[in-house]
C-alpha cells in the first residue's frame, strides 16, 4: 500500500511548495508542512480539478500517465515508453547530482512520488491511481505489425524456408546416429568441430564461411541446434563419446518434431544465452543472477503463438513488441558482472533490452525454432551495418545470430506449439521443380532442382547428373529404418510429375520396400566361443544340456546365446573344462 498522505509527508517543504504552484497555479497561502500536505491531498483527490489539470498537459505527458496507470503499475518505465512513443516528457533542468540525465517534466511531478525518503523509485500513490483510471482512457492495445517481402530481396539477404527441409535433415541425422558418426564430449555433451562440420554437410546452413570475426561458428548454426535438441531428446542416448540412436518410432515426422521441441523447452540445464560467447562473465559471479531459462522460453513461445500464420514479421518489430508490452523476458537480474573486453569496465552495467534480451531472442529463433522448422527466416550477414553499435568501435557484430531480419510462423510451427491439432503442410505454397519418372526408378527434372529438393531426394536416390537421379533400394531401406516412410517419397514425386501414377516397376519397388521394412529383426545377441580341440567341441555339442542351445560354427568354434553365458560357464566347470574370457 502506497498512500497519498504518506507520500506527501516524505517530501520536504520546498518540494511541496513547488508542487502546490504547479498544480494550483498560485503560491500557497501558508508554508507550514502540515497545511501544504493537507491542501495538496485535498486538491489531488478532487476529480473535477484533476480533470481540468490533465487537460492542460501535452499529449505526450498524458500518454505517460495513461501507460503508468494501466500498464506500468503506477511506475515509470522510460525505456518501454520511449520505444513505443519515440520520446519522453522531461524537464530541461538537470539534476545537480552525479546523474546528468534529464528529469521528469515538472507538470508530472505532482503525480509521482518517492516511496521512501531519499529513494530513487517514484510511483503514483494508490488513491491517485484509482482517480486517474476513471479520468483517463486506457491506451490502445498494441498490435504486432506484419511485413510483405519484396519479390527481390536486398543484396546479402537470403530466405530460408526451414519447414521444407527439416524432415530430410531429421532423417539424415538419424542415419548418422545409426552409423555412430556423432562424436560429443563425454562431460558436456557438446559436439566436436569435426562432427559439426559433418552434420553441416547434411543440413542447410545459413552461411558458408565466417564474414565476421566475432561470429565464430556461424557456418554451423543449424548443425549445432540440431545436435543440441536431438541429443536432449528420447531418440538418442550417449555412449561415452558417441551419440547413438536410442529409440525408433513409428510416429509421424510432425509428432517427432513436437516431442523434440517439448523436451528441449523443458531442459533446465542448458541456457541458449551461453551461445552468445562474446559476452563474458556468464560463468563467474554473474552466473547466480541469471533468470530461469525455461521461463524465458515460455515467454517467447507465448508471443510466437500470437504471430499470424505464414506472414513475415520484421525481427526488430517483434523484439520491440515484446519489450513495449511488458513481456517479462529478462536474462539477468544484475548485469554488472557481464562484459565484453575487460571485467573492470563493466560493459553491460545497466544493460538495455537490445544488448541482452534481443540477442537472446535472436539466438532462440535462429538456432532452435528455425532449426526445427517452426519458423522460416530471412538472414543477412551478422556484420551488416547498423545491427550492432559497439561502444568501443572495433566489433563488427556481437553474435553469430545478428543476421536475423524476418521470420514467419510455419504450419509445422503452428502444430508443434499446439495451435492446431493436426499437421497439414500447405500444398502449392512453394515453388517445385517439375520432373518425369521413367522405368527402373529413373527420375529426370525439367531444370536443376532446388537445393532443398536435392537434399530430400538424396536420401532415397543416387544422383548421376545435375537433373538425373535414380531410386536406390539401399537408400530407401536406410531411411525407412530410421523412421522415414514411402508415402513421403511418393508425395514428393507425384507433386512434380504430370502423371497421376508411378511406373509399375517403381510402384512395385516402393511397395516391396514398405513390406520389408522390418523383414529381419534383432532377436538376441550371441557369443562365438573358440575351443582348444575338436574333442572339446564334440563334448559340448553332444552334452544333454548344452546341446539344446549350442551350435557348431566350424571345427573349433561354437555359438551360444549371450543370455546363457553364466549357465554355459557353470556347465563347462562341471565337465572339468575351463572357460576364460
Amino acid at each position: 500500500m502506497f498512500g497519498l498522505q504518506a507520500a506527501l509527508e516524505i517530501e520536504t517543504v520546498d518540494a511541496l511548495k513547488k508542487r502546490y504552484v504547479i498544480y494550483f497555479g498560485v503560491k500557497p497561502k501558508m508554508v507550514r508542512k502540515a497545511w501544504l500536505t493537507e491542501a495538496l491531498a485535498e486538491g489531488l483527490s478532487d476529480e473535477t480539478y484533476m480533470k481540468t489539470y490533465l487537460q492542460r498537459l501535452t499529449d505526450l505527458e498524458r500518454a505517460l500517465i495513461a501507460e503508468s496507470v494501466f500498464h506500468y503499475n503506477g511506475f515509470i518505465e522510460r525505456g518501454r515508453f520511449e520505444a513505443k512513443y519515440g520520446s519522453f516528457p522531461e524537464s530541461e533542468e538537470r539534476y545537480r547530482s552525479f546523474y546528468y540525465g534529464l528529469r521528469l517534466a515538472e507538470s508530472l511531478s505532482v503525480l509521482f512520488y518517492s516511496q521512501e525518503r531519499y529513494g530513487s523509485s517514484i510511483k503514483i500513490p494508490d488513491e491517485l491511481l484509482a482517480i486517474l483510471r476513471r479520468l483517463i482512457d486506457e491506451p490502445e492495445a498494441e498490435t504486432l505489425p506484419v511485413d510483405t517481402l519484396p519479390k527481390t530481396l536486398p543484396d546479402g539477404y537470403q530466405m530460408f524456408q526451414r519447414e521444407q527441409v527439416v524432415q530430410s535433415e531429421f532423417h539424415a541425422l538419424l542415419m548418422l546416429l545409426q552409423d555412430k558418426q556423432i562424436k560429443i564430449s563425454d562431460k558436456t555433451g557438446v559436439a566436436s568441430l569435426a562432427t559439426l562440420k559433418k552434420v553441416a554437410n547434411e543440413v542447410h546452413e545459413y552461411y558458408d564461411d565466417e564474414s565476421c570475426r566475432e561470429a565464430k561458428g556461424m557456418q554451423h548454426i543449424v548443425a549445432f541446434g540440431w545436435l543440441r535438441m536431438i541429443g536432449n531428446s528420447k531418440f538418442t542416448k550417449q555412449s561415452k563419446t558417441t551419440l547413438v540412436q536410442a529409440k525408433k518410432t513409428s510416429n509421424s515426422f510432425a509428432e517427432n518434431t513436437k516431442d523434440i521441441w517439448d523436451q528441449w523447452v523443458g531442459n533446465r540445464k542448458v541456457d541458449e544465452f551461453n551461445r552468445i560467447d562474446n559476452i563474458k562473465g556468464q560463468t563467474g559471479k554473474g552466473k547466480r543472477f541469471f533468470t530461469e531459462v525455461v521461463g524465458r522460453r515460455e515467454v517467447i513461445i507465448g508471443y510466437l503463438k500470437n504471430c499470424p500464420l505464414g506472414l513475415w514479421i520484421n525481427f526488430e518489430d517483434f523484439s520491440k513488441y515484446l519489450f513495449t508490452t511488458g513481456s517479462g523476458l529478462e536474462i539477468i537480474t544484475d548485469s554488472r558482472y557481464l562484459y565484453i573486453y575487460n571485467s573492470d569496465w563493466g560493459e553491460f552495467y545497466g544493460a538495455s533490452w537490445d544488448q541482452l534480451e534481443a540477442r537472446y531472442l535472436r539466438c532462440f529463433l535462429v538456432e532452435y525454432a528455425a532449426t526445427l522448422g517452426l519458423v522460416d527466416v530471412v538472414m543477412a550477414t551478422p556484420d551488416e551495418e547498423g545491427v550492432y553499435d559497439d561502444n568501443f568501435g572495433d566489433m563488427e557484430c556481437l553474435s553469430r545470430y545478428d543476421g536475423l531480419r524476418f521470420f514467419r510462423l510455419t504450419q509445422l510451427g503452428s502444430y508443434v506449439l499446439g495451435l492446431t491439432n493436426d499437421y497439414e503442410p500447405i500444398s502449392g505454397g512453394n515453388e517445385v521443380t517439375n520432373l518425369s519418372i521413367h522405368r527402373q526408378g529413373r527420375i529426370v527434372f525439367d531444370t536443376k532442382p532446388e537445393l532443398w529438393e536435392q537434399q530430400f531426394l538424396s536420401l532415397y536416390a543416387e544422383k548421376s547428373k545435375e537433373t538425373d537421379w535414380k531410386l536406390s533400394r539401399k537408400k530407401i531401406m536406410e531411411v525407412l529404418q530410421v523412421g522415414g516412410n514411402v508415402a513421403e517419397l511418393k508425395a514428393f514425386l507425384t507433386e512434380r510429375e504430370s502423371q497421376p501414377f508411378l511406373p509399375e516397376d517403381c510402384e512395385g519397388l516402393l511397395k516391396q520396400a514398405e513390406a520389408n521394412r522390418e523383414g529381419v529383426k534383432l532377436q538376441s545377441e550371441a557369443l562365438v566361443m573358440s575351443c582348444k580341440s575338436k574333442e572339446i567341441v564334440d563334448l559340448i555339442v553332444n552334452d544333454k544340456v548344452l546341446s539344446k542351445w549350442c551350435q557348431r560354427l566350424d571345427k573349433l568354434q561354437i555359438v551360444i546365446p549371450k543370455s546363457k553365458e553364466k549357465v554355459f560357464r557353470d556347465s563347462l566347470n562341471k565337465m572339468g573344462i575351463g572357460c576364460c574370457w
